[in-house]
């Protein structure tokens, strides 16, 4: 059995795979992992499925004109095709006119990141939009404005709270996650009955599991944040451990009490759904509490304001005891010295000297609001974005309004897909890129590190060789600078020693640099290091009313009545669309809005181009009275039409989340036709 690890999500859980004549043929939990310690779910377990898969891209493929298929070349032959395209976009209309999208199977694949960041250089454009900016973008904005540097991350201890309030977040079926890694979460909490309290729209495993549930109304959640911050602005806390490493600036505290005077419990009653009774039982329950925690999860952070409501959670954190301690949320000394790295690179959580052409949001972690990625190719002017390549992702199901999104990349002059498996994205593109997964390539765990509760590194070689000609990201985005005729890093410099270096040695100069963990040793240790040095713990000052925040939050009012979508669901078995199709599901009513809304089982859906679509209801008690459930990147079945619909097809683009460009997906009301 060799192990390895999960790159699904942040948590990286330690996995065995068992290979047999060079094929993984199963995964399982490590249980000697010193972070997972024999957890893992369903999610990465099933991915040695996908290794084999008749459908994936084992060779270069290339349409040389609109309407053609795709057929096989060689490297040589699509690199050259590619290339030439590259140079003659930016010689006609400038480096801004290419862009690239970095998807999820980036995100955790540190050769990506950097080889992705060295291509995006090589080419001097600074489109680069990615799918942190559908999902988890407002968390690091939040942390640069209030804590200084938007890596001061947390990781929820649930083990040590005597009281959990989760808004929108459903653990027990999709791993606790958000830029937060914790592989025994699941187990902390089917631990915590009695201390657990779940604020969602549905009654998610983790609700039923939960001894309260609170049925808000979907995309409420910052006013009863706000609520909850106005009754513990003031103490009352004087028995409650201090922070470690955190401390409240009191000017911030005097002006966040003016900014949430009016969110009273009567107030904030009708908005969100709940009654006064059950809003004061919660804030009582928190006060008895010595340890509590409050987090929010996506039902928040895809949510209307939310990096509003990000904020206002970790307020509340803040002044229920503060940050940094046993039972709340912790900082994790990390084995790697993160801040400094992301500082020579540049990258900011808002960065206010990079926006997007459209909308101008600035970028986040360097990545600009891939929900305006559309409209910079669809919208005449300087720097219209003409050319895209796509690494690891599938913008046109994880973007919303699709149709659009579909439109704009078929409308590019070049579309390339570093891709293993089809999507609708590769259906449009004219070069697909055949890439090795997380099984198949050098990595290491060091951009993640960070994150983790423990100060833990890990790197590994390849556990089975590629298919065919499938290559890694490094070796990919390196060869594509190559024959865009562009030295990495816009460097010449830099150039040579960094193709010379590879994936596995930009790994070891990376833990060489940022890590005081020895390489042969890492190497000798395939469940990676707990370090002795740890990083990331100097003393932070909380300021909690950035300006910007407070004006925002004074405007802040609810949307309008109406159907309301929760998307923030995803099924136990996927993750987005990385996983493989299965069957489609169904948009999903409570009892009263479907004997009213559909009677006969159907409702019919009007899509952001005016098609209209009659898609199977399922009726649920689980789901609170106006809303509809339609799970994030899940296809939905339709019944006049062989085929099916994704909710993000119904979503409009705009508008959207003012300081991170981030799409409201959570609490977008939805047409009815």
């Amino acid at each position: 059995m060799t192990p390895t690890w999960c790159r699904v999500c942040e948590s990286a859980c330690g996995l065995l795979a068992e290979v047999k004549d060079g094929r993984v043929v199963s995964l399982s939990p490590d249980r000697e992992h010193p972070v997972s310690r024999g957890y893992a779910c369903v999610k990465g377990l099933r991915f040695h499925e996908r290794l084999r898969a008749k459908e994936r891209f084992t060779t270069p493929l290339i349409r040389r004109s609109k309407g053609d298929h795709l057929r096989g070349v060689s490297w040589e032959e699509a690199l050259a095709f590619t290339g030439a395209r590259l140079r003659a976009i930016r010689g006609a209309h400038g480096p801004e006119a290419l862009g690239l999208y970095l998807g999820n199977a980036v995100i955790h694949n540190f050769g990506a990141v950097v080889g992705t960041t060295a291509f995006a250089r090589s080419l001097g454009t600074r489109k680069s939009y990615s799918a942190l900016t559908l999902d988890n973008a407002p968390q690091y904005v939040v942390l640069e404005a209030v804590l200084g540097h938007a890596t001061a991350t947390f990781t929820a201890d649930y083990a040590q709270s005597d009281c959990m309030v989760l808004f929108g977040t459903d653990p027990l079926a999709s791993q606790p996650s958000q830029s937060q890694a914790n592989p025994d979460g699941v187990r902390q909490l089917l631990r915590a009955r009695e201390r657990l309290v779940v604020v969602d729209p549905r009654r998610s495993a983790t609700a039923r599991h939960a001894s309260s549930h609170l049925a808000i109304r979907p995309g409420t959640d910052r006013f009863l944040l706000a609520c909850l911050v106005r009754a513990f602005i003031d103490g009352n806390n004087d028995t409650r451990p201090s922070a470690t490493s955190v401390t409240l600036d009191p000017g911030g505290v005097a002006t966040l009490r003016e900014a949430v005077a009016r969110f009273t419990p009567e107030v904030v009653s009708p908005v969100v759904g709940l009654t006064v009774a059950e809003i004061e039982g919660l804030v009582t329950r928190l006060r008895a509490a010595e340890r509590p925690l409050v987090w929010s999860g996506l039902g928040v952070l895809l949510g209307p304001d939310a990096t509003l409501g990000w904020w206002l959670t970790l307020c509340l954190q803040s002044l229920l005891g503060g940050l940094d301690r046993p039972g709340g949320w912790v900082r994790p000394g990390s084995a790697v010295n993160l801040a400094p790295v992301l500082h020579r690179a540049g990258l900011r959580g808002a960065d206010g000297n990079n926006r997007s052409r459209i909308g101008g949001y600035p970028a986040v972690l360097g990545t600009h609001a891939a929900a305006t990625m559309a409209d910079d190719v669809l919208t005449e002017g300087a720097d219209r974005l003409r050319g895209l390549v796509v690494f690891g992702g599938n913008p046109v199901r994880a973007c919303p309004d699709s149709p659009r999104v579909a439109r704009a990349l078929g409308a590019l002059d070049l579309l390339v897909s570093v891709e293993a498996f089809p999507s609708d994205t590769t259906e449009l593109a004219d070069v697909v890129l055949p890439v090795a997964t997380w099984m198949e390539r050098w990595d290491s765990t060091v951009h993640m590190a960070s994150q983790k509760p423990i100060p833990h590194l890990q790197v590994g070689a390849p556990v089975v060789p590629p298919p065919g000609e499938a290559r890694d990201d490094w070796w990919i985005a390196t060869a594509l600078a190559r024959a865009a005729g562009r030295p990495l890093m816009g460097s010449w410099l830099a150039d040579w020693p960094m193709r010379w270096l590879g994936a596995e040695g930009v790994a070891r100069l990376a833990v060489s640099f940022a890590s005081g963990l020895s390489w042969s040793k890492l190497l000798a240790s395939p469940r990676g290091l707990v370090a002795q040095e740890t990083y990331g713990r100097q003393p932070l000052v909380a300021q909690l009313a950035p300006a910007t925040f407070v004006s925002a939050l004074a405007k802040m009012t609810p949307s309008a009545d109406g159907l309301v979508a929760v998307t923030s669901v995803r099924p136990v078995d996927r993750m987005n669309t990385w996983l493989g199709e299965r069957t489609p599901g169904a948009v999903t009513l409570n009892r009263a809005d479907a004997s009213r809304l559909a009677p006969s089982g159907t409702i019919c859906l009007s899509t952001r181009e005016g098609r209209v679509v009659t898609a199977l209801v399922e009726v649920s008690d689980s789901v609170r009275e106006g809303a509809i459930v339609m799970p994030f990147g899940t296809p939905v079945a339709i019944l006049d039409d062989p085929g099916w619909i994704v909710p993000n097809a119904l979503l409009a683009a705009a508008p959207l989340d003012a300081f991170s460009g981030q799409p409201v997906s959570n609490g977008a009301t939805v047409t009815l036709a």
